[in-house]
């Protein structure tokens, strides 16, 4: 083998091992979940592989022996074929990374996936015909007249994926824009290069650079705004524990307790009891970071109506159906629910009227409805005070990163609202999702 050679299989064995090495701390630091990642996995491995072969294709070349003649015509065709798969799966990978900031059309992928198909039933049709390359009596490696077809393939899917990059151009940061660039670049470089100059592989080397670029800007920074996200959850669970302690509330719950100390003892020392239980839960909630209970936001949720009760009578009522209750909602799941049913639901009728608290298991997990006959709204309405459906989207948030649920929301002005909450089993995410869109509640 030539020196040519040699540095050629250095290089490409560097490369193929670098690649595992990303491939096992993805793996390992448990980073392997969630497609962008599962995709980004599957480009290092099929690099590897990529990368295996053609040293193996060096190495057998020229030798004679059974192992090296079918070692030099598998390498060949594996290094071709899995080109067009991993252009196919960056094409994916890419197409995911701009879904997470704006909506991609699935058109690029399409198309990719189709020419990869084509291509690799090309690579085929070149071991009967030796249409991009042939092997000699001497396990020799040549390349044939059609070989820059080959690589036209390629070119052509790095446009797309180029084209993708600017049309898309706003919804991601420079510093990501680059790194994503360096794949199209310096790939498509290196192959205009390869098709007039034959003896480095430079398109190995290429790939093998922009993979570990991308793996050092964009998966590092992701990590950088995954420690975000767990602060701002943090500083959401604050928020909403201090919104559950609301001034007002604090004030109406100690007056009415006042009154029931001169009128009904015994009905008083009952209300201390629901109201230090009340705050109490919430107190629990700022350091709860798991799914609790249901048993035990289901008792959070009794003292708070329980205090309710004592403020308005009869004017709230409240119907419990929970055949099942043996599972986990995150805490402070129902209780907020409830309170919008109650403030914004059925005390603003003169009249008052009934929250419904129903659950039932479901083929994916449990989901828990709590409907109410107050006034109701307009889900596409902002409201009045200009701060939108805090409460309500505050659950949805947590809902969707502590346990892959999903919360709707179905609501007719004058007829009340109805809210379902699915939780689902461990390991499989609820798809479930967005706000209702009007329509009619309906009564358990």
């Amino acid at each position: 083998m030539s020196v040519v050679g040699y540095i050629n299989v250095s290089l490409e064995l560097w490369g193929c091992v670098l690649s595992f090495i990303v491939a096992v701390c993805l793996f390992v630091g448990d980073r392997s979940r969630g497609a962008l990642n599962r995709l980004f996995l599957r480009l290092l491995v099929c690099n590897a592989v990529i990368l295996l072969c053609d040293a193996a294709a060096w190495l057998f070349k020229g030798r004679l022996d059974p192992v090296s003649w079918w070692g030099v015509r598998i390498s060949n065709f594996l290094v071709f074929a899995l080109g067009y798969v991993l252009l196919a799966i960056f094409t994916h990978y890419l197409t995911v990374y701009l879904g997470q900031h704006t909506r991609v059309s699935p058109v690029p992928l399409r198309l990719i996936r189709g020419m990869a198909v084509v291509s690799m039933a090309l690579v085929v049709v070149s071991q009967f015909c030796d249409l991009f390359y042939r092997i000699d009596d001497q396990n020799v490696y040549h390349r044939q007249g059609w070989f820059w077809l080959s690589q036209v393939g390629g070119i052509f899917g790095m446009c797309v994926n180029a084209g993708l990059l600017v049309r898309y151009r706003e919804a991601i940061e420079r510093q990501e824009s680059a790194a994503l660039w360096s794949y199209i670049l310096l790939p498509v470089l290196a192959m205009c290069v390869q098709i007039f100059v034959y003896g480095v592989a430079l398109l190995n080397l290429a790939v093998t650079i922009s993979i570990l670029v991308i793996f050092l800007f964009l998966q590092v920074e992701q990590a950088r705004r995954t420690k975000e996200r767990e602060l701002e959850l943090t500083q959401m669970r604050i928020s909403v524990m201090l919104s559950q302690i609301q001034p007002h509330f604090l004030y109406n719950a100690l007056t009415t307790i006042k009154g029931l100390c001169a009128t009904d003892p015994p009905q008083a020392e009952k209300a201390v009891d629901s109201f230090s239980l009340f705050l109490r839960g919430n107190m629990n909630s700022l350091t709860a970071r798991r799914p609790i209970p249901f048993s035990q936001e289901l008792t959070h949720c009794r003292n708070y109506l329980e205090l309710e009760q004592l403020r308005f009578g009869e004017r709230v009522k409240a119907v419990y159906d929970l055949p099942v209750t043996d599972f986990s909602v995150p805490t402070l799941t129902l209780q907020p629910i409830v309170e919008n049913a109650v403030r914004h639901g059925i005390t603003k009728r003169r009249e008052g009227g009934t929250v419904w608290i129903a659950t039932e298991e479901t083929e994916g997990g449990w989901r828990i409805t709590v409907t109410d006959d107050g006034v109701g709204f307009d889900p596409e309405k902002k409201p009045e005070d200009g701060c939108g459906h805090a409460g309500i989207e505050n659950v949805r948030m947590r809902l969707e990163n502590q346990c892959g649920g999903g919360l709707d929301v179905e609501s007719v002005p004058g007829r009340g609202t109805t809210v379902k909450i699915d939780i689902p089993r461990e390991g499989k995410p609820c798809e479930h999702d967005c706000v209702g869109r009007g329509r009619r509640a309906h009564r358990p």
